[in-house]
């Protein structure tokens, strides 16, 4: 199936993934069929799409007139049956393999046979995933960034079944959204984006744990030193501007010195086994209440937002 003949799609999920994705079709002018198995679930999914719409309104990125007839453009449903003649599905249920296996071996049997089938997992494999499918080639991984309704990026995967056809037709899809996709040719865990998330983390972790610096200096030395640079220019433009020489020379005597722990880092497991999961729990590496929760998000969005813009240029 061609981008063109995509009309009209179904969302399975309405957490905060769900709901961006959602969100993102409708004011990309798709019809949305919304799947999920609660009222409530889907109460806090719609809730969650009209913050989403304030912040955008305020910021000049969508109309009230738009905000409206994206909502209109939305139909929520309880029954997975109601999904059967869509164009394109998009899960994003629990990061649980079972669970994704689970949906789609049921919507197998529902839906037409050339509709384009896609989870969103942040490095779950999509090949695992697919096998709960009989069509196997019409099975692609989309990846996409939170908040998934101002990140641009969605990371869009090639299990060892899918077909060049669907992934390509998902990539003009993510175009069709204003967003900036990037084909993973191979199926490996994390895909792009989390691997490097994660291999930065690692060395986060062992710096805390190492005693070299505290929480408020590591995110310092990001904001004010390499992110800053890292949202303008990727790392491989980054070593190309600063000398490939110069990174040769680095990387001789500091990699050796970096993490290469394979295992969960005490200090993280530490903090699970107290209940400190960080800002949805109220304390992490940092305390949060519920006001300074929502206030850091805005001020997320709204920065975030500009430095999208920014990159237009």
């Amino acid at each position: 199936m061609e981008s063109s003949q995509i009309k009209s799609v179904g969302i399975i999920g309405a957490g905060t993934m769900g709901a961006g994705i959602a969100e993102a079709f409708a004011e990309s002018g798709y019809k949305v069929i919304w799947y999920n198995r609660s009222e409530s679930g889907m109460e806090r999914g719609m809730n969650l799409i009209h913050l989403n719409q304030e912040t955008l309104i305020k910021n000049d990125v969508l109309t009230i007139d738009q905000a409206k007839s994206a909502i209109e453009s939305i139909d929520p449903t309880f029954k997975l049956e109601d999904l059967a003649e869509v164009d394109f599905i998009s899960e994003s249920v629990a990061e649980n393999i079972n669970a994704k296996q689970d949906i789609f071996s049921q919507i197998d049997k529902i839906c037409r046979n050339d509709s384009i089938l896609t989870t969103n997992t942040s490095g779950l494999s999509i090949t695992t995933i697919a096998s709960s499918v009989s069509n196997k080639g019409r099975f692609v991984g989309m990846h996409w960034w939170n908040p998934p309704h101002i990140m641009p990026l969605v990371e869009v995967i090639k299990g060892n079944e899918s077909s060049e056809e669907a992934c390509m037709t998902v990539m003009d899809v993510c175009r069709k959204l204003g967003r900036k996709p990037v084909f993973v040719k191979k199926d490996v865990p994390g895909f792009i984006g989390n691997r490097i998330q994660m291999a930065l983390q690692r060395e986060v972790l062992n710096i805390l744990e190492q005693g070299i610096a505290n929480p408020e200096d590591i995110d310092a030395v990001m904001k004010y030193g390499p992110g800053a640079r890292w949202a303008l220019y990727g790392p491989c433009e980054v070593a190309d501007l600063a000398g490939l020489d110069i990174m040769k020379s680095v990387c001789s005597y500091l990699f050796k010195d970096l993490s290469n722990v394979q295992d969960v880092p005490n200090i993280l497991s530490e903090k699970i086994s107290k209940d400190e999961f960080g800002a949805k729990t109220g304390k992490g590496f940092y305390q949060y209440t519920k006001e300074q929760l929502e206030k850091i998000i805005k001020s997320r969005d709204k920065r975030l937002l500009k430095i999208f813009d920014l990159q237009k240029q």
